[in-house]
């Protein structure tokens, strides 16, 4: 019997700490955030096949426009009037 509880009780924390997980990174990203290292990709759409239109020097400020919420950003460069897509993997907030 103790083997069956710890196992009950081992899926249901399992379950509850997936869905705070899953909660957590559901929440968009939004606002600024800064190119995560040198030459992060400026794409001309969402994806690594797409185009690249610039290379943005490491902690670049991006103001996000939109955000895909698959991991891409359409971003506007600060200081620069430049925009673009990058993938919201490879920045920092």
């Amino acid at each position: 019997m103790k083997r069956q509880y710890k196992w009950i009780v081992g899926m249901v924390l399992g379950i509850a700490a997936s869905g705070m997980f899953s909660a957590a990174s559901a929440a968009p990203i939004t606002g600024t955030v800064l190119a995560g290292f040198t030459g992060l990709p400026l794409r001309n759409c969402q994806g690594t096949y797409c185009g690249e239109l610039a290379k943005l020097p490491f902690r670049q400020p991006l103001n996000i426009l939109v955000n895909d919420r698959e991991g891409w950003a359409y971003v506007d460069v600060a200081g620069t009037g430049q925009r673009g897509w990058v993938c919201l993997d490879n920045t920092t907030q």
